[in-house]
């Protein structure tokens, strides 16, 4: 494979999830002139039409990450059963005779389409720029940029909706959507040096088993993307709404998702042009960006609320809190490495489970409030919500302050094939053990392990390791190791 492969990669797989992004974060356009055209549907119904499909999407890559990786890492032809069903999303919502309509054809075919080509996307990017390459955090940045397009988004779903009415907008952008994700399916490939996840007599079976301090870790990471992603999509779902209420028209009423959008695109912007230039400057540092910047939404949405009624005001709060948002989109996969201390194929699909819940969830917290109060302490509710992510990141810090050496992730691997081998005397412990540390070293990064003629323990230190280990040490020398 060409050395410039990879980038061309990470290129298309970085456009697959911007465009997707983008349609996630205009959706509340379509939002705005459904609510409009069918005033008998409730805000909070089609907020979950905009909220579900993604959803779908989020709460499914775990099941689609397994089939992908179980089935051969078959990478392109996963992205063009993706890009395929949602160009079916796309056509069948252009003909629903009502919203309700839209939860079978946009939340079920879309959902599936999103899994598949967010699973593929992610998956290409961390096999071909894993966790010991030098610009693991600015390709993992990359594949997280949607908030870049959602300005480009935003202004184009209102003039395809407003010149031509939304059903025609749904083709048009199924059309463009194909034709963008299938450049993915005939770039897409895998690393050839790179060993299969399949489960055979060799792999034997991989157990996780965490301290209970990681487990604590999980959950808060988990927490705070639910919250994250109640917030975004609370944000841009219902802005371009709120804004309609006193506009004639949707192109003069998305100003403030435009804002909110530009604001979030900032930090991507700046995020990967630091990245690439400083390569792992941002590394372990990403938790202290989330915490600051988060307490800066905070603030920032808890203003707003007392100071909506000034047109300037809000205008510069909708910048300045999606400013304050976007670290915690843009750095979606590296910030879930260093969070959850989990290698990058494990912590996204916990990444984006926590999002899905998140989208399921979020308009109960944000549509719901807004249609029954008429906006009045939509601001305020977020704002609080934001507090409660501030207290999770606070804590995550916290503990993994704390951690010691000791502290590690454990991934137990047994192997029967190897067993057998070994107790028929056709190998001998140490051989048979590195053959298989080698295999699930590529796999999962791990920066110690050691071995025994049963299994083979493998411990993901918190502290990174510039050398790859290249011996099998005995488990009691490890233990020594550790405890100096």
């Amino acid at each position: 494979m060409l050395r410039i492969y990879p980038w061309l990669i990470l290129i298309t797989a970085a456009m697959s999830v911007i465009f997707l992004g983008g349609k996630r974060r205009a959706f509340g356009i379509f939002v705005a002139k459904l609510h409009s055209e069918f005033n008998q549907t409730s805000l909070a119904e089609l907020n979950w039409i905009g909220d579900s499909y993604a959803a779908v999407g989020y709460l499914s890559t775990t099941l689609t990450t397994s089939v992908i990786l179980t089935s051969g890492r078959w990478y392109g032809l996963s992205q063009f059963f993706g890009a395929c069903f949602v160009l079916l999303a796309c056509i069948t919502s252009a003909f629903v005779p009502n919203p309700h309509w839209l939860f079978l054809t946009h939340t079920l075919f879309h959902g599936i389409g999103s899994s598949l080509v967010l699973s593929t996307s992610g998956l290409v990017v961390n096999e071909h720029f894993d966790k010991n390459h030098d610009y693991h955090i600015l390709a993992t940045t990359l594949v997280s940029g949607g908030s870049v397009a959602s300005i480009l988004f935003v202004e184009l779903y209102a003039i395809l909706i407003d010149y031509h009415g939304w059903r025609l907008a749904f083709i048009v952008l199924g059309v463009l959507y194909f034709f963008v994700l299938l450049l993915g399916a005939f770039v897409f490939r895998k690393d050839s040096t790179k060993s299969d996840y399949q489960n055979n007599k060799t792999d034997g079976c991989i157990r996780l088993h965490m301290h209970w301090q990681q487990r604590i870790l999980l959950i808060l990471w988990t927490v705070d993307r639910i919250i994250t992603s109640i917030v975004t999509y609370g944000m841009l779902l219902n802005l371009a709404d709120y804004m309609y209420r006193h506009e004639s028209s949707l192109q003069k009423s998305v100003l403030l998702t435009n804002l909110f959008a530009a604001g979030e695109a900032t930090t991507y912007l700046i995020g990967a042009s630091l990245t690439a230039l400083t390569k792992d400057f941002l590394k372990n540092r990403l938790k202290y960006i989330l915490i600051g910047t988060s307490i800066g939404m905070a603030f920032g949405l808890i203003t707003w609320e007392f100071v909506a009624f000034s047109h300037s005001l809000s205008s510069f709060l909708s910048y300045a809190t999606g400013f304050c948002l976007g670290p915690s989109v843009t750095f979606l996969f590296p910030a879930g490495e260093e969070m959850t201390l989990l290698p990058g194929h494990l912590a996204y699909p916990f990444s984006l489970g926590g999002m899905g819940i998140g989208m399921a969830l979020s308009p109960i917290l944000s549509a719901f409030i807004a249609q029954t109060f008429k906006y009045r302490w939509f601001f305020l509710v977020q704002g609080i919500i934001v507090i409660i992510k501030c207290v999770c990141l606070i804590c995550s810090w916290m503990i993994l302050k704390n951690l010691t050496k000791s502290d590690m992730f454990i991934v137990e691997t047994e192997s029967i094939h190897e067993e057998s081998k070994i107790s028929t005397g056709k190998c001998d412990t140490t051989s048979c053990g590195s053959q298989v540390n080698h295999k699930i070293y590529d796999n999962l990064s791990p920066e110690i392990f050691s071995s025994t003629s049963s299994e083979t323990e493998y411990l993901i230190s918190p502290i990174t390791q510039k050398r790859p280990v290249s011996k099998v040490s005995s488990l009691i020398s490890v233990t020594s190791n550790l405890k100096d």
